[in-house]
């Protein structure tokens, strides 16, 4: 049987490390590459793959969000791709087929890629197919207890965790966000929403349409002009809050 394989990461050196690995596999045919969550919908549904090396942490669109919007039926086998943590992952060991905790080594995917075959083998989706359905029915995909405690960092070479209560604030810039923690400034290609979706509301506050501020650091909250207010973080930084995010900040005095 030759296995169509779609990979699926919106950082090049992933897609062309799988690349590399699946080309020595001579049961294994990439049918389609894609570097964000519409590309893939649009592949899966064109290609009907039997694998897919899904990323997770993809901005505008996460992986999560690829499967239901295509729906579980299409993808009969499902790979994540994540840097997420340990703690994260229990989810992922008891629904999903297999995980690739980046970064991996190569006997680690071949032993995924073994994995795989028996699963396809035995015609064995079904059973994958219902507990893929639990996975993103249940809040193991989002923020609240089910999210992971820190934010992969990805470098040209290295993978840096950054714990949230290690992070002080972070600012939106379109596609990506800006990390700021204990002094050091992190940048990840994820949106400020996708990224809010996935922190504990109970520590983390959007305070404007550009930034989010852990809780704890505010110091101190300065009534501005028309509800607004300024925030004044332990460091000293100061951002100003929006009017549309006025509310949550009074609901916190109130709290």
């Amino acid at each position: 049987m030759i296995v169509r394989v779609v990979i699926v990461d919106d950082e090049a050196p992933a897609r062309r490390r799988l690349r590399t690995l699946l080309r020595r596999e001579p049961d294994m045919s990439i049918v389609a590459e894609c570097n964000d969550g519409p590309a893939a919908v649009a592949a899966i549904r064109e290609h009907a793959p039997h694998l897919v090396f899904l990323d997770i942490q993809m901005p505008e669109m996460s992986g999560f969000d690829v499967l239901r919007t295509v729906g579980v039926d299409a993808v009969p086998a499902v790979v994540f791709v994540t840097a997420y943590d340990r703690y994260a992952l229990q989810a992922f060991e008891a629904h999903a087929l297999d995980y690739l905790l980046k970064p991996f080594a190569n006997q680690r995917f071949r032993d995924t890629l073994d994995r795989v075959r028996g699963v396809l083998a035995r015609e064995d989706d079904r059973a994958f197919r219902r507990r893929l359905e639990a996975l993103l029915a249940s809040g193991s995909t989002g923020g609240g207890s089910g999210a992971a405690h820190r934010i992969a960092v990805k470098t040209a070479d290295r993978v840096i965790f950054v714990g949230h209560d290690e992070i002080d604030w972070i600012e939106g810039a379109g596609n990506y966000v800006r990390i700021h923690a204990a002094g050091a400034q992190h940048l990840v290609r994820d949106t400020l929403k996708s990224l809010s979706d996935r922190l504990d509301p109970q520590r983390f506050l959007r305070v404007h349409h550009s930034h989010i501020v852990n809780i704890d650091r505010i110091r101190e909250l300065r009534p501005w002009s028309h509800g607004e207010y300024i925030i004044v973080l332990a460091d000293g930084t100061r951002l100003a809050s929006s009017r549309s995010y006025s509310d949550t900040l009074r609901r916190l005095v109130d709290r």
